[in-house]
């Protein structure tokens, strides 16, 4: 069964006062900020994402809504990246392999982490930093109604394509995780993939994914480990995790002159746990996530990712990987 999309308000992202619904989108009566819809889409952003502009991101958003009109996602997707030249090609490659699958690795992971199939969730489920959509179409499977925000429109226009290919009935918003446009308690479960670890101001995302969670929601974070003795996941390149943060850029820079200025911040399992308490969850919990990879070939990766897999449950092991594991899981409930 394919859940729907929820019947969640708007509410003006800064002020969180209602909005007024206008011929092109939404206006907010307090502070008089309006808001666009673009392609189907609801813009509630105030700031830009980190890579571009909010004009040439609806720019990008237009075009990639016309080019789907004569292409199935995945071919969307190659596309996206064919005009996206500052995505190096190699690292498209990758980034590209990982979206076309993401529906399967969505799957995989909800159900590890007890969101599978009869599993019982009271309220709708947040995806924040939902990208391509993988995970909504995913948890619509198994959650009454479930909402993908992210910063990026032009993702969201992918998203939508996806969705529509799906039969997927699901909310899809342009947002700042920092400044969500939904009422406080409004969903059940939130979750955040590899979301932490690309925002500037963490405590700020925890904060608000706290107020538009229900009393006992639950949330469940990802993100790959600093001290994980591997390349950096991104970009592979060996050693980012282990230097100082303020070299972590300028070597990037050296090592990859053909990518964006480096931004991410990896962080321990004890960092992350630090972030969540002080945003106001509780029972906090870290430990080895479990590794998803159906995208990836050959049969010594497999293998591997099934040791760890079976490891990461035993105690002893689990402390270790929790240090030095590729993936970490935080899981808490709001109070």
């Amino acid at each position: 069964m394919t859940a729907a999309s929820p019947s969640v308000p708007f509410v003006c992202p800064v002020c969180k006062t209602g909005l007024e619904m206008t011929g092109d989108g939404y206006r907010c009566g307090t502070c008089a900020r309006i808001y666009p819809t673009v392609e189907g889409v609801a813009d509630f952003r105030v700031e830009a994402d980190p890579y571009i502009g909010l004009d040439a991101d609806r720019y990008k958003a237009r075009h990639l809504a016309e080019a789907a009109r004569t292409r199935t996602f995945e071919e969307l997707v190659r596309y996206y990246y064919s005009v996206t030249p500052e995505d190096p090609p190699d690292l498209a490659a990758r980034w590209t392999s990982r979206a076309v699958h993401e529906v399967a690795i969505a799957r995989e992971f909800l159900q590890s982490v007890g969101i599978g199939p009869g599993a019982s969730l009271a309220g709708p489920l947040l995806d924040l930093g939902c990208a391509t959509g993988g995970l909504v179409v995913a948890a619509s499977r198994v959650a009454p109604a479930v909402a993908g925000v992210d910063i990026a429109l032009r993702w969201l226009v992918v998203a939508r394509h996806r969705l529509r290919e799906a039969g997927v009935d699901a909310l899809l918003v342009c947002a700042s995780a920092r400044q969500l446009p939904f009422p406080a308690e409004s969903f059940g479960t939130v979750v955040a993939n590899d979301l932490l670890e690309h925002v500037d101001e963490p405590a700020d995302v925890l904060r608000e994914a706290a107020r538009v969670s229900a009393r006992g929601a639950r949330v469940v974070i990802t993100a790959n480990n600093r001290y994980a003795p591997l390349p950096e996941p991104q970009l592979r390149l060996w050693g980012v995790g282990y230097l100082p943060r303020r070299w972590q850029s300028p070597y990037v820079s050296w090592r990859r002159p053909d990518t964006h200025r480096y931004r991410i911040v990896l962080r321990s399992a004890a960092e992350l746990v630090t972030l969540v308490r002080a945003a106001g969850w509780t029972d906090v919990r870290a430990e080895p996530a479990p590794l998803v990879a159906p995208h990836v070939g050959g049969a010594v990766v497999r293998a591997a990712v099934g040791i760890h897999n079976r490891l990461r449950t035993w105690p002893v092991i689990r402390s270790g990987l929790c240090w030095i594991g590729p993936r970490l899981l935080v899981s808490a409930r709001k109070a």
